[in-house]
């Protein structure tokens, strides 16, 4: 039955009636909507924080990397200063022993000779032919004024022994090259220094590990013995070396203002006076003894310095008048440094209560001519008084009493 107009009314009116799906308001919308605002404002408050944490962490890190990266740069520059600094030490040690060798292979003290009287217009070349006639010659050097630059007519050969030096001198002196007659004799290139100033308290040992260390070559050392006081030395040594260069390359570091003895700062000189010296003179075995009683015999003598090493001859020239109870002797060893031994102990010296003076005997000169069969010769005269043929050791320096005498024969250079 079909539904009437009425009935579609009322169904109409039935729908109204019925409730619709609820609708937020707008204020309920609103509120909803500050809500999530104030959620959204909160996270990204949070984020920001977190981002600040984590921005100042990094920094943090940042910095702990550079700091350790600073201190790893900084260890690396220390390692490399310390590599360098070891480096440069290496190189000096490595050069100190380079030249110390160098210098020990050049031709020992005793190889050079005196070539007096030759050509003015002679050649290093011309002499060095002349004197490779006797054996093998490492160095030729013509004496030139300094201003002038002309020769001075005589000049310095260095050959490869003390032999050949020798030899050269009996072969060569009084021939003749390019028509002039040469003279050929021995040259003492100076090769004992002088050291003053040194502590009173060194022993011997004390002296000879401080020139050990400075330079190679070192054949003796002589630090005397002050008589009034044993335990004390006297404030000075002599250092005697293989050969000239040594003791120059010596003299040289010990010049230098920082080396030190000790405190003290030492004054370095040649041992030998430029214008004297001679082979004779620097190598004297005997021992002068002032102070011996009247009745001093050789055997008695010779027993009393024999302990210090061979004792090879005893003199005793005849008492003069009115010194008979202060005679004087010779005591001559076979060795030099038996000679510098005695010499050490001269406060131990005694006879009857007679303390002894006791001193390393001077050559006296032979005054033959220049370049003349003798001139290489030196004797000791057993004569009075002692300052015909001998010296006492004394003086600041002591040289002339310690065998550096002149004969004034035999030519010096410094």
């Amino acid at each position: 039955m079909p539904r009437t107009r009425g009935n579609a009314t009322a169904e109409a009116a039935d729908k109204q009636d019925e409730p619709e799906n609820p609708v937020e308001s707008e204020e309920g919308v609103d509120l909803d909507g500050d809500n999530e605002q104030e959620e959204i404002m909160e996270e990204e408050v949070e984020y920001e924080e977190v981002e600040e944490e984590e921005e100042v962490e990094e920094i943090e890190e940042e910095e702990e990397v550079e700091e350790e990266v600073e201190e790893e740069e900084e260890i690396e520059e220390d390692v490399n200063e310390d590599d360098a600094q070891k480096g440069s030490d290496s190189e000096e040690e490595e050069d100190d022993l380079k030249k110390r060798a160098e210098l020990m292979a050049l031709p020992p003290h005793g190889s050079e000779v005196y070539l007096g009287g030759i050509p003015n217009d002679a050649t290093e070349e011309d002499l060095k032919r002349f004197c490779e006639s006797v054996g093998e010659v490492t160095e030729v050097r013509i004496m030139k004024g300094k201003d002038s630059g002309e020769a001075k007519g005589y000049a310095f050969v260095t050959f490869r022994s003390k032999e050949l030096a020798s030899k050269a001198i009996e072969d060569l002196n009084n021939t003749e090259l390019q028509g002039k007659k040469i003279r050929c004799s021995t040259s003492q290139a100076n090769h004992r220094l002088f050291i003053g100033n040194v502590p009173r308290s060194w022993e011997e040992e004390d002296m000879k590990n401080v020139v050990m260390k400075i330079g190679p070559g070192v054949i003796s050392v002589e630090l005397l013995k002050d008589p009034q006081n044993t335990s004390r030395n006297r404030g000075f040594a002599f250092i005697e070396y293989y050969n000239h260069a040594c003791a120059e390359y010596s003299r040289k570091k010990m010049s230098n203002p920082k080396f030190k003895l000790d405190d003290n700062a030492p004054t370095v000189s040649w041992a030998d006076p430029k214008n004297a010296g001679s082979s004779a003179a620097s190598q004297v075995k005997a021992v002068y003894v002032k102070n011996l009683p009247k009745d001093i015999t050789q055997d008695h003598l010779r027993q009393l310095f024999e302990h210090h090493g061979k004792v090879t001859k005893v003199v005793l020239p005849p008492a003069k008048a009115g010194h008979e109870n202060s005679r004087f002797g010779f005591v001559h060893f076979a060795e030099r440094s038996s000679a510098m031994k005695a010499l050490k102990n001269t406060e131990k010296y005694e006879i009857d209560g007679q303390v002894l003076e006791c001193s390393l005997a001077k050559p006296q000169a032979d005054q033959k001519s220049f370049g003349g069969p003798n001139s290489q010769k030196s004797v000791l005269h057993p004569t009075f008084p002692p300052r015909l043929g001998y010296g006492l050791i004394g003086g600041t320096y002591g040289a002339l009493g310690a065998g550096y005498g002149a004969t004034g024969f035999a030519q010096v250079r410094g």
